[in-house]
């Protein structure tokens, strides 16, 4: 199975004596070499590590604007997106807008019928309901014609973005995004909840009636949206979301509550979260609703009235079987572009594959998943009449967008980050397109694409223990530049193994040390195929995640298998 592994572990003196060796390896491959950087690590303090909002471009402005709009008791309406960032920012901000007494509502555009972003359809409607503000939220930034669309309609529009930011900005009354050159923000790479966040935290320290302290109670939210997108949680990504799983311990959200209660995850104060519980649980079910069908079913869930519990959980029960529904179609998706892949003697440097069954709302998910097992950028495209529309998704070290800016010519559109995207194109262009991503990823990819996996530190049998799974907790939340530590054990002994899962999909292995004097269990989750690869006394140096297992209250330290060489 090995991909390439690479030990970065160099020569130090020791400096944190308490900690396990492993663990002190750990926090050296961060960064982190005195007892005051690791102290502002694990125990950030929420009022001294989050930056001042107003050092966000456009950010003075928008407060300005929101304070009039207040002043005057004018209609907002919040334009959101359709994924689980913007679900919760609009949730957030909808919730923030309530308690300042201003009238509004949201707008969240069909994903299937209406794409990502502002439009002029949406716009007539606004304009209709009498709304005078608009306030977009995790989109705006690339929306410049629709801007000036509804300033004509008399509209005033607020922009609070994340996006890679065009050359040419809206002219809108105010556009906040860390993406923008030149920022005085220390930070770009917040999430659209996050910088949903700022603008609140802004708005709130120049209101008067506003106790600040109830901004607290939000930050479930924007922990949700953070990690859900994928951003790196470091910085002040890392401040928000800690604060943010203490929040969700004890969350007030009625749908939130009534969601964890039907996905029966175990989140609680006694059962304390974690940012995987989002990543694959919570997140997935809030996306679902704007993959399968329409995300105001993931708004009206989230903002639920308290004294609405009856509603709440049918809307949970819902999102509970779309989500399901969502995993069988993009499986299908899945299987044929590795099914087309499988006739080719090498999968190609950069995959790029269309199809008119395909559903536009799990592509960017279907595209996520080929890019990491093959370990190639993927672009993906559901083909409907003369327009093809997808996702693409990167890979480690190369910029997604670069690559969409160098071939935008055969692009209607395109947006995202670097590591995802999405793009409509001509059914006509396609096969020139294909033919561009191809060539340029044959001058900018490396020959060798195998996976690269980095070692943090090797571990023998005594020191995989108790200690330094607690120890590792403590790099909590873990994500996108803070990745889970991977661990070296080599030459463990396999004792006993057998598939689970209910098509017998993952692979439990219990090893041990050469001594024998203990068993650990480790599981491979979708390596149930590779049974027949390992035999009882085989030794193998394996790669591992170590992290402690919670199943119906019973609680042990398991190995979570990531690859191995025998």
């Amino acid at each position: 199975m090995k991909n390439n592994w690479k030990i970065e572990n160099s020569e130090f003196e020791r400096e944190f004596e308490d900690f396990e060796l492993a663990m002190e390896k750990i926090v050296r491959r961060r960064g982190i070499s005195r007892k005051s950087q690791l102290e502002s690590f694990f125990f950030p303090d929420y009022e001294k590590d989050l930056h001042d909002p107003f050092l966000l471009g456009g950010m003075k402005e928008a407060v300005e604007v929101l304070k009039k709009a207040k002043k005057e008791k004018r209609k907002v309406c919040i334009y959101g997106d359709y994924d689980a960032d913007g679900v919760t920012s609009s949730v957030l901000l909808h919730s923030f807008l309530n308690e300042l007494d201003i009238e509004n509502f949201c707008y969240i555009p069909d994903r299937e019928k209406e794409g990502y972003g502002m439009n002029a359809e949406a716009i007539d409607y606004i304009n209709e309901k009498k709304a005078s503000l608009i306030i977009t939220v995790d989109c705006g930034v690339t929306s410049k014609k629709e801007v000036e669309y509804a300033k004509k309609k008399g509209l005033e529009v607020i922009i609070l973005d994340h996006h890679h930011a065009p050359k040419q900005i809206p002219k809108a009354a105010a556009v906040v995004d860390p993406k923008i050159k030149n920022q005085q923000y220390p930070f770009s790479e917040l999430a659209g909840v996050g910088v949903v966040f700022k603008f609140i935290q802004a708005a709130a320290g120049k209101i008067k009636s506003y106790k600040e302290e109830n901004l607290k109670w939000y930050l479930d939210l924007v922990a949700i949206g953070t990690v859900a997108d994928c951003v790196p949680l470091v910085d002040e990504n890392r401040v928000l979301v800690k604060f943010g799983l203490i929040v969700l311990s004890k969350s007030k959200n009625a749908g939130l509550k009534q969601l964890i209660k039907v996905a029966r995850i175990e989140i609680s104060e006694r059962s304390f979260p974690e940012s995987r519980q989002i990543s694959f649980q919570l997140a997935p079910r809030i996306n679902a609703a704007g993959r399968m069908d329409h995300a105001n079913m993931a708004y009206e869930l989230l903002k639920a009235d308290p004294e609405e519990i009856a509603q709440a959980r049918n809307l949970a029960l819902q999102l509970e079987a779309q989500n399901q529904h969502r995993q069988k179609v993009t499986g299908h998706i899945i299987k044929k572009v590795e099914d087309d892949l499988a006739k080719k003697k090498e999968p190609p440097k950069i995959i790029v594959a269309k199809s008119p069954h395909w559903a536009i709302g799990v592509i960017g998910l279907a595209a996520g998943k080929i890019a990491d097992k093959f370990n190639r950028p993927t672009v993906l495209l559901q083909e409907k009449g003369s327009i093809c529309r997808g996702s693409g998704r990167s890979i480690e070290g190369f910029n997604l967008i670069e690559l969409l800016e160098r071939n935008a010519g055969w692009l209607s559109e395109f947006g995202g980050h670097n590591q995802a995207a999405g793009l409509t194109i001509d059914k006509k262009n396609y096969k020139k397109f294909k033919e561009a991503l191809l060539e340029d990823a044959e001058k900018n990819l490396p020959e060798d694409l195998a996976k690269k996996i980095v070692i943090d530190a090797e571990v023998d049998e005594s020191e995989v223990n108790g200690k330094l799974c607690k120890e590792i907790s403590m790099l909590e939340p873990f994500g996108e530049g803070n990745e889970m530590p991977v661990l070296l054990w080599k030459k463990a002994v396999v004792a006993d193994k057998k598939l689970i899962g209910k098509n017998g999909d993952h692979l439990k292995v219990w090893f041990k040390g050469e001594s024998g004097q203990k068993l650990l269990e480790g599981i491979g989750f979708g390596f149930g195929a590779d049974f027949e690869k390992i035999k009882t006394g085989d030794k193998l140096d394996i790669l591992f995640n170590l992290e402690e297992n919670n199943w119906n209250g019973n609680k042990n330290i398991q190995l979570k298998l990531i690859d191995w060489d025998n």
